[in-house]
């Protein structure tokens, strides 16, 4: 029996592709496996560019942004400690680490669905049809910024001319981005080498913080007392459970960013011979190997730089040194202005790799909800010429970010839409276990059993816990005000907001799914098509009740609504009525 089709409900059938200039159909003797989810694109337009070099790479530079040089200080003010901090950081560890493990199960059972969550929510949640496509869909397009890496580039690129103004380092910020989604756009494989170039960078900057860390500690450098906050580790450890929780959520960010690996997955190499079952056989040897492998260095890595800071200074100059603690590392040490900005242009270099990629799989993710039909101008993002890359979600990832850039002013009003962001991601997160949970129960009750499992159960509870803590936390007010920590405003503002747009999604869903058609009179249908270049992808259309019958019979259409046809054309028209 054939796992992937018993979880995914695959048909495979005899496809007629009817030409939309009404000539006549050609028929295939070749099968394409649909679901009543979106078709599986067997050879993927996109082409098969990531390997485990590369998979490494986008998992380091996924991970390490710019929040390693800059959250350590806030988490030691938190906690208090440096004992303190040092429990939270390897505890925290386990949170990505489970995580990992979730989505390469995920990737098993779905080898050939690029985009990461939003293929894996599709397939979670199936039911109510076309529910949570939607509501992904609204909230990647409107909600889903890489604004933060693009402008602490250009932030940290104008500090080493100690230029501060607002509008210069947006300026670079935009450049940095429209470089970073051209390089994307002209090739998938440049721009993965140009990552393999920073990641290299990265690992040697990295590696040089360590070194700096054991010179100071040997006493080489001008620190004259590399040891004083490790004597008494534990000492002005808090107790508010405000506060430990919000360090939690700040260590736990500091190690986010692998899920963009999983958003290419299907662009895995392939074998020569095409054999399926091989080529998911390597594709879980990779990431299952390489994910868990470069995360556990990166932990290290981090453990051995943040012992650099704290042997660079005293608790208390940590504490107060807020998001500059890597300067104060530098300037310790060194003591001199080029040193600092060094260490500027290094971080800044960080936080393009991290935008790179960031870049790279949001726009596979903003591809996939377009293959899912719920996006009007359906060919606008599946299609993949002239260049094969997205270049529709190229365009509208570079278009929201640029928007996010030069529009809110800086402070409360950007702080806000970046937490609305990262606020929904936490919800989502939190689908994505329940789903993974409800996939084990449908494949166990196919007779499946625990085959491709990753994590244990109790470990996936835990994450379960972790994300409905991060939830709530949001409503918990901060000590003696109302007044947000990074806004202006009412605290608990961006938790309120987030979930309104939400549920605005679901009562959108149910007036384009139930209500129109009710009063319209007519019935929703799927349309299956492909592009010039293989591209698949669905498109939803409107039938009159009146049409319906004659519709199905002549569309051949299954149980689902999905028409057995599947249509090659040039232009797909969104939400048309036949």
């Amino acid at each position: 029996m054939d796992e992937s089709k018993n979880n995914d409900e695959v048909t495979s059938y005899q496809i007629e592709l009817s030409n939309t200039n009404g000539s006549d159909s050609t028929y295939y003797n070749s099968s394409i496996e649909t679901t009543n989810r979106t078709p599986l694109e067997k050879k993927n337009p996109l082409g098969n560019s990531i390997g485990p070099l590369s998979v490494v790479t986008l998992i380091l530079q996924g991970v390490v942004g710019t929040g390693i040089f800059t959250t350590p200080g806030t988490v030691l003010k938190q906690m208090g400690s440096v004992g303190a901090s040092y429990v939270l950081w390897i505890l925290c560890f386990f949170f990505p680490l489970f995580s990992v493990y979730m989505y390469i199960e995920f990737a098993g059972y779905y080898p050939k669905r690029n985009g990461g969550d939003v293929a894996y929510l599709e397939q979670a949640y199936p039911k109510p049809k076309f529910l949570v496509p939607t509501t992904y869909a609204a909230i990647s397009v409107i909600l889903s910024y890489t604004t933060t890496s693009a402008l602490a580039f250009g932030q940290y690129i104008l500090s080493t001319v100690g230029d501060t103004q607002v509008w210069h380092y947006r300026g670079i910020a935009i450049g940095a981005l429209t470089f970073s989604c051209l390089c994307i756009a002209l090739s998938t494989k440049w721009s993965l080498r140009l990552q393999n170039l920073l990641g290299l960078v990265k690992i040697i900057f990295l590696l040089f913080l360590v070194v700096l860390g054991w010179v100071i500690l040997g006493g080489h450098t001008r620190v004259a007392d590399p040891h004083q906050s490790f004597r008494d580790v534990w000492k002005g450890t808090t107790s508010d459970g405000n506060d430990i929780a919000n360090s939690i959520i700040k260590v736990a960010f500091s190690y986010g960013g692998y899920s963009y690996a999983f958003g290419v997955v299907a662009e895995h190499t392939q074998t020569d011979s095409g054999d399926d079952e091989q080529n998911k056989k390597n594709l879980l040897r990779t990431y299952s190997v390489y994910v868990p492998i470069s995360l556990f260095v990166i932990f290290i890595l981090y453990i051995l730089i943040i012992t650099a800071y704290f042997a660079s200074s005293s608790p208390s100059e940590l504490k107060a040194s807020g998001n500059a603690i890597a300067t104060t590392l530098f300037r310790n040490a060194f003591g001199n202005k080029n040193a600092t900005k060094a260490l500027a242009a290094m971080v800044a270099l960080s936080a393009l790799g991290h935008l790179i990629t960031a870049v790279l799989s949001h726009s596979r993710a903003l591809r996939e909800c377009g293959r899912q039909g719920v996006l009007p101008f359906s060919t606008f993002w599946t299609s993949t010429k002239p260049l094969g890359t997205p270049l529709g979600p190229l365009f509208i990832t570079w278009l929201v970010n640029f928007i996010m850039i030069v529009a809110p002013p800086a402070g409360s009003a950007f702080n806000f839409i970046l937490d609305l962001s990262t606020y929904s991601g936490y919800i989502f997160s939190l689908c994505l276990v329940i789903g993974l949970i409800k996939i084990r129960r449908e494949r166990a009750l196919k007779g499946l059993g625990k085959k491709g499992q990753y994590l244990p159960l109790p470990f996936l509870i835990i994450l379960l816990l972790f994300d409905i803590m991060v939830i709530a936390i949001a409503f918990v007010p901060p000590k003696g005000t109302l007044i947000g920590s990074d806004v202006t405003f009412f605290y608990a503002t961006y938790p309120i907001v987030t979930i309104c747009i939400l549920l605005l999604c679901v009562f959108y869903y149910v007036i384009w799914r139930f209500t129109l058609p009710k009063l319209g009179k007519y019935a929703h249908r799927e349309i299956i098509y492909r592009l010039e270049n293989g591209e698949l992808g669905n498109t939803i259309v409107k039938v009159k009740l009146t049409d319906l019958e004659e519709w199905d019979l002549a569309n051949e259409t299954d149980e689902n609504g999905v028409s057995r046809k599947i249509n090659l054309v040039k232009e797909v028209p969104s939400e048309t009525e036949s």
